[in-house]
């Protein structure tokens, strides 16, 4: 399994690590929504703090194969090239690799340990979204450079409304910031993960976010055993069973 695809399915939860005899114990916590960082060249992720990294396309839109130095998790993305960059790319560490189009070679879509995302466009179809959908995808990225903060009512229905469409991961390209109340409304909504731009992110501004989440909670959970008010026409179970006294008493009076 890949480290992207792991990460994913601990959203939110305490790592622990160390267990048996003498071993000294650990733990992480995963953040409920990770921070990503996109970058032309492996080279420009440095002096920033992420939970991935995705490195851009290459010559013809080629995967490239330089590492992100220092980083846990990086990717590449290709739209173009062949197998062989992408096999490269896995070779020198890249744990995930995300198609962007359909140009891109079908070996991105090959049966390994490698992670799979793919760069979901505005118009998709209804059979493309079920296709996408039933797809080898861990994740899909979404674009949200459109968003305006703070979030209106409208965006995040909007917002919702492709996520709907689609079971897996939901990554979104994003150019803006967070506060504390939207970062809540995105995680109650299902995104796992907000991608930044190198060159339009700062620095101190993903230090920052990193560290607002950090101290974001799971989304609670609502419980479903509340008691619900019956509908016009609708009986209870309760008054089924006077009713069925009632003619048992008439019986009897019959008798």
């Amino acid at each position: 399994m890949s480290k992207i695809s792991e990460r994913l399915t601990k959203l939110g939860q305490i790592e622990r690590s160390g267990f048996g005899f003498g071993a000294v114990s650990a733990s992480t916590k995963i953040p409920v929504i990770l921070v990503g960082l996109s970058v032309a060249k492996a080279e420009d992720a440095k002096g920033f703090e992420a939970d991935l990294y995705l490195v851009g396309t290459g010559t013809k839109g080629s995967a490239q194969s330089e590492a992100v130095a220092d980083a846990d998790i990086w990717g590449a993305s290709v739209s173009g090239g062949t197998a062989k960059e992408i096999e490269a790319a896995i070779e020198a560490g890249a744990d995930f690799i995300v198609a962007e189009g359909d140009d891109a070679p079908g070996a991105a879509l090959r049966d390994d340990d490698a992670g799979k995302g793919y760069v979901v466009g505005s118009d998709v179809s209804e059979d493309r979204a079920k296709a996408i959908n039933s797809g080898p995808f861990d994740f899909l990225i979404l674009d949200g450079s459109e968003l305006k903060l703070p979030l209106s009512v409208g965006a995040v229905l909007g917002i919702q409304e492709q996520l709907a469409r689609y079971s897996q991961h939901i990554f979104l390209t994003v150019n803006q910031v967070p506060d504390p109340t939207n970062l809540e409304l995105l995680r109650d909504i299902g995104i796992s993960a907000l991608i930044y731009d190198a060159d339009s992110a700062s620095k101190s501004d993903l230090k920052s976010l990193r560290e607002t989440i950090d101290k974001l909670e799971p989304k609670k959970q609502k419980n479903a055993a509340g008691a619900t008010l019956p509908r016009p026409g609708e009986t209870t179970s309760q008054e089924e069973d006077h009713d069925d006294d009632d003619h048992d008493h008439e019986d009897e009076d019959w008798e």
